[in-house]
C-alpha cells in the first residue's frame, strides 16, 4: 500500500516501484510462512491467537492458518470445518508432515519469485518491468496452487494407506 501511495504522489510517477507491490506482498507471505515454521521447529508457542490457535498453543505449520481461514471462513466450511482440520492435524503424522513441507515449499517459491521478480523489474525496462511486477506473482501462484493440489491428493492417498496398515495390524489382520 504504501509502495501506491508514494509511487503516486509524483507527477512522474516511479514505474519501477508501481510494479513493486505484488512482489513485496509475496516477499511478505514468503517470509511470514517461514519464519512461522521455523519458530514451531524450535518450540516457540503462539504468542498471540492465529486463527484458532489460541495464545500459549504450540504453532502449527504456517500454511495452516490459510487453509482454515480460505477454507472455514471463504469456502464457508465454518466452526465444524475448524475442529475437523484440529483433529485431523492432532492424529496424523503424515498430515503434520505434508504441511510441514508445503509450507516450505510455498514458503521458498514465495521467496525465489520474489526475488526474481524483483530482478526483472530493476533491470528490464520500465514498461517491461511493469508489466512483470503486475503478472509474474500471479503466474507462479497458479502453478504452484496446481502442483499443491496434486501434491495434497498423493499425500493423503499415503496418509490413507498408512491408516490402513495401523488399523489391521491393531486389529490382528482382520
Amino acid at each position: 500500500m504504501i509502495e501506491l501511495i508514494i509511487g503516486t504522489v509524483p507527477k512522474e510517477p516511479p514505474i519501477r516501484l508501481l510494479a513493486m507491490p505484488v512482489p513485496s506482498m509475496v516477499f511478505a507471505f514468503g517470509l511470514e510462512l517461514l519464519i512461522v515454521d521455523a519458530l514451531r521447529l524450535l518450540g516457540f508457542t503462539s504468542p498471540i491467537r492465529i486463527s484458532s490457535v489460541p495464545a500459549g498453543a504450540p504453532l502449527r505449520p504456517g500454511v495452516y492458518s490459510f487453509i482454515e481461514d480460505v477454507c472455514g471462513v471463504d469456502g464457508s466450511g465454518g466452526t465444524e470445518f475448524r475442529q475437523r482440520l484440529n483433529l485431523r492435524y492432532m492424529a496424523s503424522k503424515p498430515f503434520r508432515r505434508m504441511l510441514h513441507r508445503l509450507t516450505l515449499f510455498w514458503a521458498g517459491g514465495a521467496l525465489a519469485i520474489a526475488a526474481g521478480t524483483t530482478a526483472m523489474i530493476f533491470t528490464l525496462s520500465r514498461n517491461a518491468a511493469y508489466v512483470v511486477g503486475w503478472t509474474v506473482p500471479f503466474g507462479w501462484a497458479a502453478v504452484w496452487t496446481l502442483i499443491t493440489m496434486k501434491w495434497v491428493q498423493w499425500s493423503l492417498k499415503i496418509e490413507g494407506r498408512i491408516w490402513s496398515e495401523e488399523r489391521r495390524k491393531s486389529t490382528g489382520g482382520v
